[in-house]
């Protein structure tokens, strides 16, 4: 008996709303109903019925704000209450696109190839640290530039009070490298430093691609990185009121990060015959594989101001990094050339090294939002994810197994369908 007042009473007020809209600007139109004789639902718990409050005009039309029944819903911005008020609207679930504009660390590579005057001799000439060497590749943090990605997150409630929700994202920087392809003629230097360790002393040698009356030959190096990764979270509405709410949030989450690094180099006598001159051939490479896994809690806070929206993202995730570490390395000599080779001296060293570690990876966003029409939301954010124990191939590149840090972090822009 009571509803059927109340939808009475709904259906009279909406009749008479375009016409008298000024006259009761802070009405509420809806409220919650009684569990019980003399019992009051509370701010912030189960609404029986939606919320509807005029919140202004636009092209002659008034606007208004729908709080829906249940637990914790979303606001929505409406120019026609009716459609949620015969029967209890849910927001059951949502759809969200992103594009994404981040930064990565990057990794510290060597020298990879270098140039420089032909003057102090082979050995000094183009070597890592002498004034006169440019590095053509390599010798700095690498990677670290903005590159494009994307996001894609989605849900939906459970059940018709609108407590529990299950949540999932998945994110994409795609990958990233820098690549040099080059040699000599045998007029100007090009090296390829070689940094070994030899008793404790850290000790440099050069491979000449290219010096004036030695050699010529080509080059090809490249550094590369990727990240992608994700989580699923159970969602509980924790505390709501009118433009709030708090989730509480758990689940799991995955992160890949892949790098790799890599030089090889084919080099002839620049005086000999091509036929007949000995030959130097080579390879060099490193590359990881680091995966994260493990259980993640937080929470998300939103906000709303008419059709201005707050989001506040906190997580933390405890879990282990495993790293495999797949390292190459050849080198191959034909003396006499390819048509009357005296031998062919081969080395080939290298293998797969696992490592696991304990992680932890905690990330903070902020998104701002706009509501243009019903179901849509037009949002702009700010994200910083950190990974606290990582392998990266370029700091590896030289023998060492060095562990590090790494972060992410941007901005985005996106759109968010909601129902």
């Amino acid at each position: 008996m009571l509803r059927a007042v109340w939808l009475s009473a709904i259906g009279i007020a909406l009749g008479s709303t375009a016409a008298r809209a000024n006259d009761f600007a802070d009405a509420i139109f809806a409220t919650p109903l009684r569990t019980s004789p003399g019992a009051f639902i509370p701010p912030g718990s189960t609404l029986n019925a939606p919320v509807i409050t005029p919140v202004g005009t636009k092209h002659g039309s008034t606007l208004f704000e729908v709080t829906p029944a249940g637990h914790g819903a979303d606001s929505i911005l409406t120019r026609d209450p009716s459609r949620y008020a015969n029967a209890a609207y849910e927001c059951t679930c949502w759809l969200t696109f992103e594009y994404l504009y981040w930064a990565t660390q990057g990794p510290n590579a060597p020298p990879l190839v270098t140039t420089g005057p032909p003057l102090a001799g082979p050995g000094l000439d183009a070597a890592a640290g002498n004034p006169l060497t440019t590095t053509l590749l390599g010798g700095e943090r690498m990677l670290n530039g903005l590159r494009s990605g994307f996001r894609v997150s989605g849900g939906a409630f459970i059940g018709s009070t609108n407590q529990w929700a299950v949540s999932h994202t998945l994110i994409s920087l795609g990958s990233r490298s820098e690549r040099l392809e080059g040699g000599s003629d045998g007029s100007t230097v090009v090296n390829l430093p070689q940094f070994n360790t030899v008793l404790g002393v850290p000790l440099q040698t050069p491979i000449y691609v290219g010096y004036p009356g030695l050699t010529r030959g080509t080059v090809t190096a490249s550094v590369q990185t990727s990240l992608y990764g994700g989580d699923t979270h159970l969602r509980r509405v924790f505390q709501s009121g009118t433009g709030f709410r708090l989730d509480l949030l758990a689940g799991y989450r995955f992160l890949y990060l892949g790098d790799s690094i890599s030089e090889s180099f084919d080099v002839v006598s620049a005086t000999g015959p091509g036929l007949v001159s000995p030959r130097l051939m080579g390879e060099q490479s490193t590359r990881t594989r680091n995966l994260f896994d493990g259980g993640e809690a937080g929470f998300q806070f939103q906000g709303r101001v008419g059709r201005l929206t707050f989001d506040l993202l906190s997580t933390v995730a405890l879990g282990a990094t495993s790293t495999e570490i797949d390292r190459s390395f050849t080198r191959s000599t034909i003396v006499g050339g390819p048509l009357t080779p005296i031998g062919i001296p081969f080395v080939q060293t290298g293998g797969l090294t696992k490592h696991s570690e304990f992680a932890v990876v905690p990330q903070v966003g902020v998104k701002l939002g706009w509501q243009p029409i019903d179901h849509v939301r037009i949002t702009a954010g700010y994200d910083f994810l950190y990974w606290s124990r990582v392998y990266r191939a370029p700091d590896l590149f030289t023998g060492n197994d060095v562990v590090t840090d790494f972060w992410a972090q941007g901005v985005s822009a996106g759109l968010e369908l909601r129902y």
